[in-house]
């Protein structure tokens, strides 16, 4: 198994830019606190990112990687409803922090798209790799394209929503409770 000290410095980098970004945002994060997670001296963080920016595009393109290779996972189901159910189940092997910090991509989605820059731009298309793979299982499942289009932004929305109000709430309770609804509702489809 790698090691954190094993990998490289520049993935070693995004990977705790990644950390604290989801734990305190991308304007609270400075190039010193993520050389200082990822073990790696301040001056080497500039030889792999020559500006903050350029290390969130990186922390974007990891978090889309990571989305692919899950939905990756997933086609091993025959069953498109079934790929769905996993898709909201797999919020519950991450519960504690999505009740503490919210959504990962939703919270850095968010903040990023209060800027007027390229990294808003990229940051929306995080939430286009969730739509376009919930809306092809939609179509999968039977449904014409408006109706897939619509059912995968009900449920990315909802998904969202539930993941907000239990983190505002801090409530394990209430992501358990909405997360057996929504795994009810794909059933149903």
């Amino acid at each position: 198994m790698t090691t954190r000290l094993n990998t490289s410095k520049r993935d070693r980098l995004v990977e705790a830019a990644k950390v604290l970004f989801y734990h305190q945002g991308v304007a609270r994060s400075t190039l010193a606190d993520i050389a200082q997670e990822a073990n790696v001296p301040l001056g080497n963080v500039y030889y792999h990112f020559r500006t903050k920016e350029s290390i969130v595009e990186a922390v974007l393109q990891a978090h889309t990687q990571e989305l692919g290779e899950l939905f990756a996972a997933w086609e091993r189901y025959p069953d498109p409803r079934q790929r769905l159910c996993e898709f909201v189940a797999q919020s519950r092997a991450v519960e504690d922090n999505l009740v503490r910090y919210g959504c990962p991509h939703g919270s850095l989605c968010q903040e990023l798209d209060k800027g007027d820059d390229q990294r808003a731009f990229i940051a929306s298309q995080l939430f286009q790799v969730y739509l376009d793979w919930v809306e092809t299982q939609m179509h999968l499942l039977g449904k014409d394209e408006q109706e897939a289009n619509d059912l995968a932004v009900d449920l990315i929305s909802s998904l969202q929503g539930t993941f907000l109000l239990a983190n505002n709430a801090r409530s394990p309770e209430l992501l358990d409770r909405k997360l057996q609804r929504l795994e009810q509702w794909v059933r149903t489809l």
